[in-house]
């Protein structure tokens, strides 16, 4: 590596500026703005100070948060209504997101635009604001275009910030308290803005030695210049092959060549940056904040898989997989782990995702899958073949205070389709066992596509509302079925005991839509159950979610409502505007007290 560096090697190179031009000529070069010999101070800082800022607004509020828990004490400006309106707004930038139809386009919250709206507007103000863009021809102020040497700078300040982001373990989740998933989209913008910021530094270069005619030569007998476009590859791989669509198509391919592709940016990025001012300052605090971070999370798989464990698979009567690993570890309810099957060939050589379904006390993980293809296809030919395959886990991650937050709240509103239904389970077991204070009600939303899902749901509810206690808590449990045609009447099997108050409701259309919609003399039976307040609807389409956030909230006029949510894109973009509307309707006075909303997307 030696031979590629200017020797000697330095820590810093030297700011001594040597100018041979009129002292106006000097003084012009030597501006704030414009010297070659502070553009690292200049813009370098400034992209850290913007940066930093940012982390600094989310990570104050979660500080004194995490400073009233810990000393048990309520917020002191709980109640005051201006404090209710100013926090009604930050939840309605933070829950508002938009579905743009032809590009079918889910949009972040309408405040994670609104900051990277900010960034953008910063970063060009920055960019395209000093002048000059390239240095006049005559006479001579050096070879490096204005506009290159600032956005280089910019640039390589945003590398550290770009590899924390990336980490699931990472220092801005510790300050803020924001799980690494969520904080996913601001690791693709602020990669994205590093590789626009880079080719804004480039081109400049080609054609300042274009028009003179000495590119050629430039390559040939100029390290800087081939090491720079060996560092620009890998970096427009890593974000061409990050788009959601390219991502998902090559998600094993993708995962695999990413961190080969992270190694030759960095390598080259350091050899071209060539200790130029304060340039490997950049690396040096990647490497102290990224390492540590990297460090922790394989100590910890490392300890988690010693002994080793394994994994056992039952595919459900709907299809769903059922995946148990027996596993001495603790977690939180809603939190999520990353899995690596080890004899699954070309799948073992990444981790995947999945939300746990069941509490810590319960002696092992359990978590539900709908499989598609890929590795879930090739575990599903393994249930039910008593094979039992090894398993290293990474994590848990996510919010470990959600079911603590819920418990807070007066009314909880549990909201899942499909499988997220899973992710539901622990946060109302845990509620069930552990009831706020002043006793919650709880109402559970469940929808599924078909009648086959109910079986499994059903059972495991039941178990779960079994084990309440002589409290003042409420649970009402409704399993709702999207898709299939309602049966007739006469083909709908109930069990006898359905119609008493300690059994399961089945709630049916009425007869004229029967008529209308039935079509099949199919048969079927809902188990019976003992437990109060589960019901399964049938034959009216997805729950109106709408009117259940509202109803939940305008039942007093202080009372605190919280919601968890887990499913399709869709029914996640109805309960996050469902829920903003509710902050709005806070902040016109329409509605005391708090509506708080937590979604979850890792569930598969």
């Amino acid at each position: 590596m030696l031979p590629w560096l200017d020797t000697p090697v330095l820590f810093h190179s030297s700011r001594m500026a040597m100018c041979e031009l009129t002292p106006a000529q000097c003084e012009y070069k030597s501006g704030h703005w414009r010297s070659w010999y502070i553009a690292d101070w200049v813009y370098g800082h400034a992209t850290l100070y913007f940066m930093c800022a940012v982390v600094g607004v989310f990570a104050i509020p979660h500080i004194l948060t995490r400073i009233w828990r810990a000393s048990k004490r309520d917020n002191p400006l709980k109640g005051n209504k201006i404090w209710q309106r100013a926090l009604a707004s930050t939840r309605f930038l933070g829950y508002r997101t938009f579905y743009l139809r032809g590009l079918n386009w889910y949009s972040p919250a309408t405040g994670v635009m609104l900051l990277g709206l900010a960034g953008l507007i910063y970063f060009m103000s920055l960019t395209l604001g000093p002048k000059p863009y390239y240095w006049p021809k005559k006479p001579s102020y050096g070879d490096s275009p204005p506009i290159a040497t600032r956005s280089g700078w910019m640039a390589l300040a945003l590398l550290p910030f770009v590899m924390i982001l990336s980490s699931k373990v990472n220092w801005i989740t510790v300050l803020t308290g924001i799980s690494h998933e969520k904080l996913q989209v601001f690791h693709r913008w602020t990669s994205w803005t590093m590789f626009v910021l880079a080719l804004v530094h480039t081109f400049p270069f080609i054609i300042v030695h274009v028009q003179k005619h000495d590119m050629m030569l430039q390559w040939r007998t100029s390290i800087v210049y081939w090491t720079g476009v060996a560092a620009l590859i890998p970096q427009a791989w890593l974000n061409i092959m990050s788009i959601g669509p390219i991502r998902n198509r090559f998600y094993e391919s993708f995962k695999l060549t990413h961190y080969l592709a992270i190694l030759f940016f960095v390598f080259f990025l350091f050899i071209h940056c060539d200790f130029v001012l304060t340039s490997w300052d950049y690396f040096i605090a990647t490497l102290a904040l990224y390492l540590p971070t990297l460090v922790y999370g394989i100590a910890r798989t490392a300890t988690h898989t010693n002994p080793p464990h394994t994994a056992s698979f039952t595919l459900l009567q709907d299809e769903t997989l059922q995946i148990s690993i027996t596993f001495p570890i603790m977690w939180s309810p809603g939190q999520h782990v990353f899995l690596r099957f080890w004899t699954l060939g070309i799948h073992s050589l990444s981790t995947h995702p999945f939300t746990i379904c069941s509490l810590p006390g319960s002696g092992s993980m359990q978590f539900y899958v709908k499989p598609a293809g890929g590795f879930t296809a090739r575990m599903v030919k393994l249930a039910g073949t008593e094979e039992r395959i090894p398993v290293s886990i990474d994590g848990p991650y996510g919010d470990s205070l959600t079911a603590q937050k819920l418990g807070e709240k007066d009314t909880v509103l549990l909201i899942a389709g499909g499988s997220g239904a899973g992710y539901l389970l622990p946060l109302l077991e845990n509620l069930v066992r552990e009831p706020g204070t002043a006793g919650n009600d709880i109402k559970v939303v469940i929808a599924v596509r078909h009648r086959q899902s109910v079986d499994w749901l059903f059972n495991a509810i039941e178990g779960i509302l079994s084990l309440q206690k002589d409290n003042n808590s409420r649970v009402s449990v409704s399993l709702q079925i999207t898709d299939d045609p309602p049966l007739p009447t006469a083909s709908l099997a109930i069990p006898n005991s359905a119609s008493s108050s300690n059994s399961a409701a089945v709630i049916q259309p009425t007869p004229s839509d029967l008529e209308k919609k039935a079509t099949s003399t199919e048969t079927i039976a809902y188990p019976t159950s003992s437990q109060k307040g589960l019901a399964v609807i049938e034959g009216r389409g997805r729950p109106d979610l709408k009117a259940l956030v509202k109803a939940s909230a305008a039942e007093g006029p202080s009372r605190s409502v919280g919601v968890a949510a887990c499913g399709p894109a869709t029914m996640m973009l109805d309960v996050r505007n469902t829920c903003a509307e509710a902050q709005r309707a806070i902040i016109a006075g329409g509605l005391g007290g708090e509506v708080w909303l937590h979604t979850e997307s890792f569930s598969w």
